[in-house]
């Protein structure tokens, strides 16, 4: 009977440790979002709440995100973009509405500050 229990207990332990190894070797993605301008909101529109938006030296905006499987092909989903007035604090938001999954990010076009979005076509 203990060599049972002791048997059940190391099973557990076992299950819980492999639990653990598959979190940890996630695969992190990267998407190059371009312009800096709203990096965040527009990593997070993107790829959910989990994504990391970082800013490099040439303030270009990079996207990363834990890989999970693509809802379409790579390639086979193309992205429009259209426009919703001045920019705002509530570009993203606009965008949102306006568009089926799009995304907002503020432009500057001249001496104007535009919202743009980019959304699936």
């Amino acid at each position: 009977m203990k060599n049972t229990f002791s048997l059940v207990v190391f099973i557990i332990f076992f299950v819980m440790l492999s639990s653990v190894v598959d979190k940890v070797k996630a695969i992190t993605c990267q998407d190059p979002l371009g312009s800096c301008i709203q990096c965040d909101e527009r990593c997070k529109a993107k790829h959910g709440p989990t994504g990391q938006a970082s800013c490099d030296r040439f303030q270009l905006c990079t996207c990363y995100y834990t890989c999970g499987p693509s809802p379409t092909p790579p390639g086979h989903q193309k992205q429009c973009y259209g426009g919703a007035g001045l920019c705002s604090s509530a570009c993203n938001q606009n965008c949102a509405q306006k568009y089926i999954g799009g995304s907002g990010f503020c432009e500057t076009i001249g001496s104007s500050r535009l919202c743009k979005c980019q959304y699936p076509c």
